[in-house]
């Protein structure tokens, strides 16, 4: 090979190399997207501890099945939820961001779901006292709080107050044209997703929001298990052998679920405290599969707040209990899963401390 020949053939090696490590633009390298150690399995939202230490986010890695401890703040060294008086209550994916929200002053927090880096927070404040978030387009979403829910711009996290509702609120979901929120003092209140003005009020719902993929919006009122049309608002309804109760006492979301792949709802028998030791599976349109507990926690323990969840990729129910009792029996956690369509326990994952687990976020 003569010397043109080589450099040449240095030269087109150089420049593929640089085309597939980086892009460049106006002459500043752009590094590819870190690959995400987050994307097979699930997280775990803890409450925290009270007055002992913040919250913190458990990882279910589905490729080794085990579970990865305080996740968060192993990927973001420096920053957590602080102040030991907030917990960590509620949190949701949205636009490939994991929102993560804090009551009793504390954060929202806003991480990459798939890398847990922090992209962006809405400082801690003795003024907040955040309960959930639903996203509503790429630069907006709105916040519950004690006082109300706020609409806050996603990209400078500025939060104004929204009116039609007032007291302390608590989970909201997007479908169709509408937005549903839920209300201590006013039930259900539904807004119009396009102007966020109010369409309907709702007296009385305890338990909200869960869609089942007929698209029907599901939430509970005195002994009925209601579903609601998200572009017609018409309603239908089913008599549950309990009568849920509302989770406004030291808040907690709602304790309902539905399937993605058949329209089934899921639910918790459980006192407005959290706790209890019943699931219960509502079939549409099969009555009869009300007739029992779907799933009952083993002996010796209980759920503790929203502890279901549905994981999609396995189709299965997955729930956490604490063992009963005070003290350091809620230091003793179990995580389990179950056939969604079955109820046959699958596997279970021991772990101790206090953790006292909220709810789980599913990609």
């Amino acid at each position: 090979m003569n010397n043109f020949s080589l450099k040449k053939s240095l030269l087109l090696a150089v420049l593929a190399g640089t085309l597939f490590s980086c892009k460049k633009d106006n002459n500043q390298e752009i590094q590819q997207p870190e690959q995400g150690k987050f994307e097979d399995g699930f997280f775990v939202i803890n409450e925290g501890w009270y007055g002992h230490g913040t919250g913190s986010i458990t990882f279910f890695d589905a490729v080794s099945g085990t579970l990865k401890d305080s996740v968060f703040q192993k990927e973001n060294p420096g920053k957590d939820f602080e102040p030991k008086s907030s917990t960590i209550q509620f949190a949701t994916i949205f636009n490939k961001n994991l929102y993560v929200v804090s009551k009793i002053g504390g954060p929202v927090v806003v991480a990459d779901a798939k890398t847990l880096k922090e992209i962006g927070r809405i400082p801690a404040s003795p003024q907040s006292d955040w309960r959930a978030f639903v996203g509503l387009d790429e630069n907006n979403g709105l916040l519950s709080s004690s006082k109300g829910i706020f609409k806050v711009n996603l990209k400078t996290y500025a939060a104004t107050q929204l009116a039609g509702t007032s007291g302390q609120t608590g989970d909201m979901f997007k479908a169709g044209k509408y937005v549903y929120t839920l209300s201590q003092s006013e039930g259900a209140v539904i807004y119009n997703a396009a102007d966020l003005t109010v369409v309907k009020k709702i007296k009385d719902v305890t338990l909200g929001f869960a869609q089942t993929p007929n698209n029907k919006v599901w939430y509970t009122k005195g002994k009925f298990l209601y579903n609601s049309d998200p572009l017609t608002l018409a309603t239908d309804s089913v008599e549950l052998p309990f009568t849920p109760v509302g989770t406004w006492f030291a808040w907690f979301s709602s304790p309902i679920i539905a399937s993605t792949q058949e329209n089934t709802v899921y639910l918790l028998k459980s006192p407005g405290f959290g706790g209890g030791k019943m699931l219960y599976r509502y079939i549409e349109g099969n009555k009869a599969s009300l007739d029992q507990p779907f799933i009952t926690t083993p002996d010796k323990q209980s759920f503790y707040k929203k502890n279901l969840g549905y994981y999609a990729k396995t189709n299965q129910i997955v729930t956490t209990t604490v063992q009963d009792g005070y003290g350091t029996n809620y230091g003793v956690n179990n995580i389990y899963f179950y056939d969604a369509t079955s109820g046959n326990l699958v596997k279970k994952i021991p772990y101790e401390g206090y953790y006292f687990p909220a709810t789980f976020v599913f990609h």
